[in-house]
């Protein structure tokens, strides 16, 4: 694997807190999982450190960020104000992959109604945030769009054990009124969803840390 997988193995893992804040990454058990040298799994971690998901620690090695509310506020105020200017950077001419992978998630999602799996919903939460990513044709807010997501996306999964059916309930109305925009091929319509939807998840979080149904301190 090279230095860019591997940073985006890293990143997913942290993202859906299979490796939780607090962790320690060591880059001896990472190039021995990888069969890499070391030189390619520190690459990866400076990587992650620019975008803010680890921090080196004297004596402790690279370790994964906690989650700082005051600051969530902040990124989740900007990715909204992203959302509503999505539109104008969105190539909707050819929909038909985005689609199919849409609908191979709606299906995905459903099946967690009966047998919940919290990595497969984070799986299928990454695979819509990616196909609309594919369709974001402008370099800077496909980069700013993606980074910000993964950043954005562990507050939502560590509340996720707390309010499971609302969440599923909310993926699936995201998935639904996204394939009806992809079908369309109607960037606008994408957009709205993409804000909408992030409007309402937020709102959950808040609620449910406020009333204290998730591990994050207020504080």
């Amino acid at each position: 694997m090279d230095t860019n997988a591997i940073f985006e193995t890293l990143r997913y893992r942290i993202s859906t807190l299979q490796y939780p804040p607090g962790s320690a990454l060591k880059e001896i058990q990472l190039s021995e999982e990888f069969s890499v040298s070391r030189t390619p799994i520190r690459q990866a971690l400076q990587r992650l450190e620019l975008v803010g998901l680890v921090q080196p620690v004297v004596g402790h090695g690279t370790i994964v960020t906690g989650i700082d509310l005051a600051s969530m506020r902040h990124l989740l105020q900007y990715r909204l104000n992203l959302a509503k200017i999505l539109d104008q950077f969105l190539e909707m001419s050819d929909p038909s992959e985005g689609l199919a992978l849409l609908r191979q998630s709606l299906e995905a999602n459903t099946k967690l109604a009966s047998k919940f799996d919290s990595q497969r919903f984070a799986e299928i939460s990454h695979d819509v945030r990616w196909t609309v990513w594919k369709h974001i044709s402008n370099p800077f807010m496909a980069q700013s769009w993606i980074d910000t997501y993964y950043l954005a996306s562990r507050v939502w999964f560590i509340c996720l054990p707390y309010e499971q059916n609302r969440f599923l309930d909310l993926q699936a109305q995201e998935i639904d009124l996204l394939i009806q925009a992809f079908e369309r091929s109607d960037p606008k319509a994408v957009a709205a969803v993409v804000h909408d939807t992030l409007r309402s998840w937020i709102t959950e979080i808040w609620r449910s840390i406020s009333e204290g149904r998730s591990p994050i301190d207020m504080t």
